[in-house]
């Protein structure tokens, strides 16, 4: 993959951040393992009517940034194959977010933080009709 699938991109106060699509994350994520690169977690911002889902590495100080933006009803492949540790990331934003993040190698199914009394992942934004109706489901 390379370079030829990574767009570079100055967000305000981040800086080396790379916008990779989804289908080419775990290809991404393998080079930046190969590179020496550790990973030390995940964002998610629900910007409304996506998720901008980044992932941050570190290598000798120096961060490294994936930003990979998808539709709320899309699915993100796990980065487990390759950081076993990103399970923990992973489940955090399924759990808060609702995000469906694909072939974690351990998966609490949506209850790692939140037990079945949550109606709704706490963090995602609501629909405006829900917003009007009071519904927080």
């Amino acid at each position: 993959m390379g370079e030829a699938h990574v767009q570079h991109r100055e967000l305000p106060d981040i800086e080396n951040v790379q916008v990779v699509e989804k289908q080419h994350l775990l290809q991404r994520v393998q080079e930046l393992a190969a590179q020496g690169m550790r990973f030390i977690t995940t964002t998610c911002i629900d910007n409304g009517e996506q998720f901008e889902v980044y992932y941050h590495f570190d290598h000798h100080l120096e961060l490294t940034h994936l930003l990979v933006t998808i539709d709320k009803n899309e699915t993100l492949p796990s980065i487990t194959p390759v950081y076993f540790c990103a399970f923990v990331a992973e489940n955090e934003m399924k759990d808060l977010f609702g995000l469906r993040v694909d072939g974690l190698n351990v998966d609490y199914q949506g209850r790692m933080l939140v037990s079945e009394e949550v109606p709704a992942p706490p963090m995602r934004k609501r629909e405006a009709s829900e917003r009007r109706n009071g519904d927080g489901s």
